[in-house]
């Protein structure tokens, strides 16, 4: 039984993944490249005891280590052990992919070269002699469709054949070049201590590296004693402007192989481009389009997110509750309101981060989400962010959680740190019943201009901090902003659901660790020592430091402040917390168990949860009521001049203070510790500043 390990390289949306998908059936492992949040994606398959690793490396347009991408996949590439790179290209634009193919031949590696997208070469009419390609390149050329089943097999048949391989790639040069570049090599040969021998594979990957002036290997040529003038004018004939030149030739002479009319592979895309790309109409059609995406998506999820809410919570719960109750009602307790809930919290997601996923892979397949970096990028620029970024700051509008994942499809890791921690300063959908709630209780007439103010706050100091933390070198980004956009294309469906279902997948591995033990420490400190939430330790320490509070305007209650910690759980849960306190609700008593009557429920709920679903994007949804009595009582807490004012302080400190553990899970396990970190201390010195500045300067005029 052999190991054997297949890099697929290529630049990027070459369809190096639907190929691995082809080839092994979606059998993926994810998980992250050392140090950095770009994905690691490997899928292993046994074929007649053999194991074959598929790695599926960055996508690159060339071979270097100026960005993450490159680095990854450069690195991998000279230090690992490879046995066959599977080098995938794009058939509609071969002269921009045979740049990388002749880096690739300069590795020395058994090299495997696809033709991807044979059906729109088709439809384009373009023409490509594939036997005359594969003999000029020394290698074998497949010329296939990605979604074209019946080529699995041959594509496997020629991997198991070529690991065995040990082919001697030749550099593709001409007249003198070649004459130069074969000199040296017969030098070497000729010359080299009679203890060292290099066998015809070697010496062309060395001459290759001695050409680049490789450092190891003129420290090796020195070590040999040879003719160092002679090293000193074969490197400086092959300088990197020539080496470039060469290059530029040897892509023109495979591109005879290829009869296409220049224009038409285009033609369709530069349509659709004049009118989404227009200097007029171009970003009001992207918001106009990114709004209608945010509407699908919440409109959709919402009545799933209720299901598994209302399945865990209601009917799953009570059967727990049942199964426990022989044990101390603070066992009790942790298991249902600690553990259960945080498990629920985090399934509730689920549907949303799908459908999220599922939007951002359309817009990613079909080209759009390289039109949007374009349009947006002049408008980002100046805080060191891209178009990409804007996209995940508005999907923080609806939940911080997605929006951090979505920071994935940015192309460079500082941009990704630093748009992650804008992230949180945009105003999610679970913070909206805290601003309705004290809106309506203390801006019953101003009740939308107070909500919408709250949001703007958010937005500019997300830039402003953008400003601030571009001052640190780890976020500065100069770097200058170059796409090459793709044609359009529909997107696979069969490709995106296996996106959907990686990215789900690992959504949740991720999300059920510290989010457990975060949820069953906030119950602690809420239900001991004597289970009323006014008298538990954490009602306490927030009577304790409410003097820290008061010149924010909202310590001089402890309510709250006491609320807050819980908004680390979900932010939801500072309403929930002034319910029980100042309305002194008893805890939920669950129904009787009948199971029977309780599937019945479930069916009913799974199918109200596909009807309200499909009607939430045709049909207005019906407005939640307000609890008056909890207004009433929320209105209460302040009756001083400054009451409304202190309210609104409190709206900013809920829109500002740390997010959410979920957020937090999600910083931490894409970021590292030390994002999170920053991004903690971030938002407990903000939005102290913030509230200090806003109550002291307004009390001020007011009492004045």
């Amino acid at each position: 039984m052999s190991t054997y390990r297949i890099a697929f390289v290529g630049n990027p949306n070459v369809g190096k993944s639907a190929w691995i998908n082809l080839l092994s059936n979606a059998d993926f492992k994810v998980g992250n490249w050392p140090g950095v949040t770009i994905e690691k994606k490997e899928a292993i398959v046994i074929w007649n005891e053999d194991t074959y690793h598929l790695i599926d490396l960055p996508g690159v347009y060339a071979l270097g280590k100026q960005q993450n991408e490159e680095r990854i996949t450069t690195t991998y590439l000279q230090e690992e052990v490879i046995d066959c790179i599977v080098h995938i290209v794009d058939a509609t634009n071969l002269s921009r992919n045979f740049f990388l193919t002749l880096q690739l031949r300069e590795l020395q590696i058994p090299m495997i070269l696809i033709l991807n997208f044979m059906d729109e070469v088709e439809k384009y009419h373009i023409e490509i002699d594939v036997d005359a390609l594969s003999h000029r390149l020394q290698l074998p050329v497949l010329a296939y469709s990605a979604f074209d089943y019946e080529a699995k097999d041959i594509v496997w048949q020629e991997i198991r054949d070529y690991v065995h391989e040990s082919p001697c790639y030749l550099p593709l040069l001409y007249q003198k070049d070649a004459q130069i570049y074969t000199d040296m090599g017969l030098y070497i040969h000729e010359h080299l201590p009679p203890h060292i021998h290099l066998t015809k594979k070697a010496l062309h990957q060395y001459l290759y590296q001695l050409m680049r002036q490789d450092e190891h290997a003129c420290k090796q040529y020195h070590s040999w004693y040879l003719d160092e003038d002679k090293c000193y004018r074969f490197q400086t004939h092959f300088h990197e402007e020539h080496r470039q030149k060469i290059a530029v030739q040897a892509v023109h002479s495979l591109m005879k192989y290829v009869k296409q009319e220049e224009g038409v592979r285009y033609k369709k895309t530069k349509k659709i481009d004049s009118f989404l790309l227009h200097k007029v109409l171009g970003l009001p059609l992207f918001f106009l389009f990114f709004s209608l995406l945010l509407f699908f998506v919440f409109r959709l999820s919402a009545p799933w997110n209720d299901f598994i809410d209302f399945f865990i919570n209601q009917m799953l719960a009570k059967y727990v509750a049942a199964a426990v109750s022989f044990l101390p009602s603070s066992i009790q307790g942790l298991l249902l309101q600690g553990i259960l809930a945080g498990v629920g919290g985090v399934l509730t997601f689920v549907p949303l981060m799908t459908i999220l996923y599922f939007m951002l892979g359309i817009l990613e397949e079909s080209g759009y989400m390289a039109r949007i970096a374009v349009l947006l990028d002049r408008i980002m620029r100046p805080f060191h962010l891209s178009g990409k970024s804007f996209v995940s700051l508005l999907l923080g509008f609806g939940c911080n959680v997605p929006a951090i994942y979505a920071t994935r499809t940015l192309d460079n890791e500082k941009q990704k740190k630093l748009t992650a921690l804008l992230v949180p300063f945009m105003s999610c959908g679970a913070r909206l019943p805290v601003y309705v709630l004290f809106a309506s209780a203390f801006f019953p007439k101003k009740t939308i201009g107070a909500i919408l103010a709250i949001y703007s706050i958010g937005l500019l100091l997300a830039f402003i901090c953008a400003y601030i933390y571009t001052r640190m070198h780890a976020f500065q980004d100069d770097e200058m902003f170059v796409m090459e956009l793709p044609p359009y294309r529909f997107p696979s469906f069969k490709v995106l659901l296996q996106k959907v279902k990686l990215e789900v997948l690992a959504y949740i591995r991720k999300a059920t660790g510290i989010v457990l033990w975060a949820m069953v420490l906030v119950w602690s400190v809420s239900y001991f020592p004597n289970a009323r939430v006014e008298d538990s330790y954490m009602a306490q320490f927030a009577k304790q430091v409410s003097f820290l509070y008061e010149p924010l305007g909202f310590g001089t209650r402890w309510e709250s402040i006491a609320s807050l910690p819980g908004s680390i759980v979900a932010k939801e849960t500072v309403v929930g917390f002034f319910d029980q306190v100042l309305l002194h609700n008893e805890e939920a008593v669950y129904e009787k168990l009948e199971w029977k009557e309780d599937i019945k429920k479930v069916a009913y709920a799974f199918g109200s949860a596909c009807r309200d679903s499909l009607q939430s994007l045709f049909l207005r949804p019906q407005k939640e009521e307000i609890d008056s009595s909890l207004v009433h009582a929320i209105s209460s807490l302040w009756s001083d001049p400054l009451a409304s004012l202190r309210a609104f302080n409190f709206m900013v400190y809920v829109l500002l203070t740390i997010p959410c553990i979920m957020t937090l899970q999600a910083l931490y396990k894409e970021f590292g510790k030390k994002i999170c970190l920053l991004s903690i201390v971030t938002m407990t010195i903000v939005p102290y500043l913030v509230c200090f500045f806003i109550f002291q300067f307004f009390s001020f005029i007011f009492i004045k």
